[in-house]
């Protein structure tokens, strides 16, 4: 049976929508809100960049493209620099399709679309991390789920005095956006949000709340948090859990004031707070850090560079270094595609800047990787010596394991909270 895999066409996105829904095991309601949520999606998927694979007037296979920035590491004292990245998702094969190549054909169109765009490099999300690295995607960030005992989070100092007001979603809406751009610019590895995600998140429909309340957000004029109390019986003396869903801020201050604010609450018990950053501050402001535990740990963006010299000239360095780069194609070389990403690359950066070249004849590699490291590298989350003790790098001169972990190594731990 013949398949074809072509650019999905205006007017086809409620049938797109409909065929993401069957691999990700998420059939249609006749809910009037679920339904909205619906229309929303469709209405802000850029057609020009959604592809289906067609059996017999089918959809059996489907992914997009969010058009997205994201953030890079720092130079000292700098703001966080932010690249253009293909945002890939609503990835899947129905099963009635499965083993037939059609995530490679997807995959080998979304990649050319993002190298003729111009984009440096790709992102996403997976549902399982076994798939992607096999097209040169490496994973970049993790975050953690961590919960204390409100009754045993004391800090070692006062957190600042801020003015934290409690705003409805309506007002969270205009003025949250604002706050967050401020705030992922203190930290690599976010990418950009939509209309599209804020709708979705501060219209907060029952589905969203999963045995949680609906949405409490308090704000700040320099971060904000969004919280939801879990369903306990307080006239019974039980101690309410809380679930911290997002907590942002543009300054470590503020950042106190608000992680201080949850654990004050009255009645509560257990605070979570999902997607936190592997070095996660809170852990040092406790006067006993041993009661913050870390519950979760999750593998977060995936990266595939697509432009090598582009996007390692745009991140910043803390150091100055050189470094000589071998890099190997995936393991799946889509057919052939034209892939620019491979071979021997000559990084000479520093806080001041960087450059980024084809390696001339004579000039030895420090270091051996695939496309699917150098993604993993990319963000600093991660060093190169850790992924060389298990096979993935190889040293090809003394000391480029050194050299690679001090030149791409980045602070703040780079976290990726934005879903997409």
């Amino acid at each position: 049976m013949d398949v074809d895999v072509r650019q999905l066409r205006p007017g086809e996105e409620a049938a797109f929508l409909t065929s993401v829904r069957v691999p990700f095991l998420d059939p249609a309601t006749d809910d009037p809100a679920e339904r909205k949520a619906d229309e929303r999606w469709t209405a802000h998927l850029e057609t020009a960049r959604a592809w289906v694979a067609e059996a017999e007037g089918r959809f059996v296979a489907n992914a997009c493209i969010y058009s997205m920035d994201l953030t890079l590491p720092a130079a000292p004292g700098r703001p966080t620099p932010v690249v253009p990245m293909a945002g890939v998702s609503a990835v899947g094969v129905h099963p009635t399709h499965r083993r037939r190549g059609l995530l490679r054909r997807l995959m080998a169109e979304m990649l050319e679309d993002s190298r003729n765009r111009g984009e440096p490099l790709a992102g996403l999300l997976a549902s399982e991390s076994v798939i992607y690295g096999r097209f040169g995607f490496g994973h970049a960030t993790s975050a953690t789920e961590v919960a204390i005992d409100s009754h045993r989070s004391s800090f070692l100092a006062p957190a600042p005095e801020v003015d934290l007001r409690l705003i409805s979603t309506d007002e969270a809406a205009k003025i949250l956006p604002s706050l967050f751009e401020q705030a992922r610019r203190t930290r690599a590895g976010e990418p950009s949000r939509n209309s599209l995600f804020w709708e979705e998140l501060l219209e907060d429909r029952p589905s969203q709340h999963r045995g949680t309340s609906a949405l409490f957000v308090a704000a700040a004029d320099e971060g904000y948090v969004l919280y939801r109390s879990q369903e306990e019986n307080v006239m019974r003396g039980d101690r309410v859990p809380i679930v911290i869903d997002e907590l942002r801020a543009s300054t470590p201050e503020v950042e106190a004031a608000l992680w201080r604010f949850v654990l004050d609450l009255d009645l509560i018990g257990r605070v979570t707070a999902k997607r936190r950053p592997v070095d996660e501050p809170l852990r040092w402001r406790l006067a006993d850090p041993r009661h913050l535990r870390m519950v979760g740990l999750d593998d977060r963006l995936y990266i595939r560079l697509l432009d090598v010299p582009a996007a390692l000239e745009a991140r910043g360095y803390r150091r100055e270094g050189r470094l000589v780069l071998d890099v190997v194609p995936p393991r799946d070389t889509l057919d052939g595609q034209p892939d620019v990403a491979p071979g021997r690359w000559v990084l000479d950066a520093g806080p001041d800047g960087a450059s980024c070249r084809a390696a001339r004849a004579g000039e030895d590699a420090d270091l051996r990787l695939g496309v699917t490291e150098l993604g993993a590298l990319y963000l600093g989350g991660f060093p190169a010596s850790s992924l060389a003790a298990a096979g993935r790098v190889s040293e090809l001169r003394p000391g480029g394991l050194d050299r690679a972990d001090g030149l791409l190594a980045t602070w703040p731990a780079p976290l990726t909270v934005t879903g997409f």
